[in-house]
């Protein structure tokens, strides 16, 4: 299997697996992508998802360029190439957190950039190479300037060239760098804190972050009241609230 799918108590691992190519993705692998982050959005055990590549390598080379443009690939129709649940960001509900390994490079790149948080490991480097083979690097170009100032977003995007682990965090791109052997552990610490939390302003708060980048303030605040209300008649804040008071741990049920 080429992408590895578990659940360790209430956090999924997506890991890439196909080291021997960097973990290069081909029309299989988008689809198992897929599938993997809808179980763990529909599993309700499930409360945070890491993704990571096999191997120290890479988290993934992007798409399988040697495949896609075989005479046999050319004549077939893009959608395969193109990952659906990739809707980079409101169409996943619960938090995502990248775990960059290695290169991530192209349409990994991309991958990392619609996960919520980025970690890396000292090793890793990032790029979008697409300009030297005159093709657009998509998502990248309309986020990166969001996460960094405007100049290394083209410094970037122009040059296509590579930018080590201590520069994407100096610019922004990821927020911690660790070393190889501290890159899962230090996922799955962030993974637990979070699913400590109540699920639903989790999730709400995922959802209102990434709607208010592309909205007015007043307007992201309309939605912000609203689903204030939601939240406060929901039992989980009730428990929230009161094992505050009470000086306990609360225990979340979703509900």
């Amino acid at each position: 299997m080429q992408v590895k799918y578990e659940v360790k108590g209430s956090v999924a691992q997506i890991t890439l697996d196909r080291p021997e190519a960097m973990n290069a993705m081909n029309p299989e692998m988008y689809q198992l992508i897929d599938e993997s982050l809808l179980k763990l959005d529909g599993d309700p055990a499930v409360r945070v998802g890491i993704i990571t590549g096999a191997g120290d390598q890479a988290f993934t080379a992007g798409a399988d360029l040697k495949r896609m443009h075989t005479e046999e690939e050319r004549e077939q129709p893009w959608q395969p190439w193109r990952p659906h649940r990739w809707e980079f960001g409101l169409s996943i509900s619960k938090p995502l957190i990248a775990a960059v390994n290695g290169y991530a490079l192209a349409g990994g790149l991309e991958l990392a950039l619609m996960c919520d948080i980025r970690l890396a490991s000292a090793t890793a480097q990032f790029g979008t190479p697409e300009v030297k083979w005159n093709i657009l690097h998509g998502y990248g170009a309309l986020r990166l300037p969001q996460m960094m100032s405007l100049s290394d977003a083209f410094l970037m995007l122009l040059t296509g060239q590579f930018i080590s682990a201590d520069e994407a965090l100096r610019m922004g791109l990821v927020s911690r760098v660790v070393p190889p052997l501290e890159l899962i552990p230090a996922a799955y610490s962030i993974a637990d804190a979070i699913s400590q939390n109540g699920p639903l302003a989790v999730r709400m708060t995922k959802e209102l972050v990434y709607r208010g980048l592309d909205m007015s303030l007043e307007d992201a605040l309309r939605i912000y009241s609203a689903y204030y209300q939601i939240i406060g008649q929901t039992a989980d804040q009730r428990e929230g609230t009161t094992a505050f008071a009470q000086k306990r741990k609360p225990k979340f049920t979703d509900s």
